[in-house]
């Protein structure tokens, strides 16, 4: 029988905004020493529609990182997802094919919401190829990743129809010395133009979450930072702002 409880694990986040993040990466003893990553996202751009994020309003992010030192990789993930949204295969799938499949519950503050993503290595400068426009942004995802996002959105996307935003900065930590060893907290800051978002975040089993938040919660105030209990989510005011630059570039 299928789990349909299956709940992988429960990646608890703070984000401080750009007043907040100098002093953050001084305090938790994150160097900056290192290659960026560049990340893109997908969203459906319609000039005489005006602005806006119909893809993201729905639940979907595409995205494709490229990661200097690793393996360069894409996600569909479907965020807030329903349970149900997903069938019998996939809430049965966690490796296979090429692919990794997770179900996670996202806590942001207050905020709680459940994501299925899918994610795949792709091969060398495929990403760097169609950001640039010289492959389709179909190339980018794994037929899996197509016939999950085809399967559990119940709705038809058109990836051919979709526009590859410019690229953010992003540069990752995978722990910080300075946090508490039990909390194993990731650090994970992201640049474009003026926004500047430094998310910090630690991954945990459900029966811990409720706890672990406080933990978090209660170092990062320690420190002096203001942690908002209610928080606009960073990859919305991303997408919404490469929007519209590339509307204003359009003209």
């Amino acid at each position: 029988m299928t789990n349909t409880l299956r709940l992988d694990d429960v990646e608890i986040k703070i984000t401080l905004d750009k007043s907040q993040v100098d002093r953050a990466l001084q305090k938790l003893g994150l160097p900056v020493d290192r290659p960026p990553w560049l990340i893109h996202f997908c969203e459906d751009v319609t000039a005489a529609a005006g602005a806006g994020t119909p893809l993201f309003d729905l639940g979907v992010v595409l995205r494709a990182r490229r990661k200097p030192g690793e393996p360069d990789d894409t996600t569909v993930k479907l965020r807030p997802c329903r349970r149900s949204q997903l069938t019998d295969h996939w809430l049965a799938v966690e490796k296979a094919d090429g692919v990794e499949v997770k179900l996670e519950a996202d806590w942001a503050g207050g905020g709680h919401k459940l994501a299925a993503s899918c994610t795949a290595d792709r091969s060398a400068d495929l990403v760097r190829a169609v950001g640039a426009g010289e492959q389709p942004i179909a190339a980018l995802f794994h037929d899996q990743q197509i016939a999950f996002l085809r399967e559990c959105f119940g709705s038809t996307v058109n990836l051919a129809a979709l526009t590859v935003l410019p690229p953010i900065t992003a540069m990752r930590w995978k722990k910080s010395d300075a946090a508490p060893a039990d909390l194993k907290l990731r650090a994970e800051r992201w640049t474009v133009d003026d926004l500047d978002f430094l998310e910090l975040s630690i991954v945990v089993p459900p029966d811990q979450a409720r706890a672990k938040q406080a933990a978090l919660t209660g170092f990062v105030q320690s420190l002096g930072f203001t942690v908002d209990p209610m928080p606009e989510p960073k990859t919305g005011r991303v997408i919404a702002h490469l929007v519209d630059q590339v509307l204003a570039e359009a003209g």
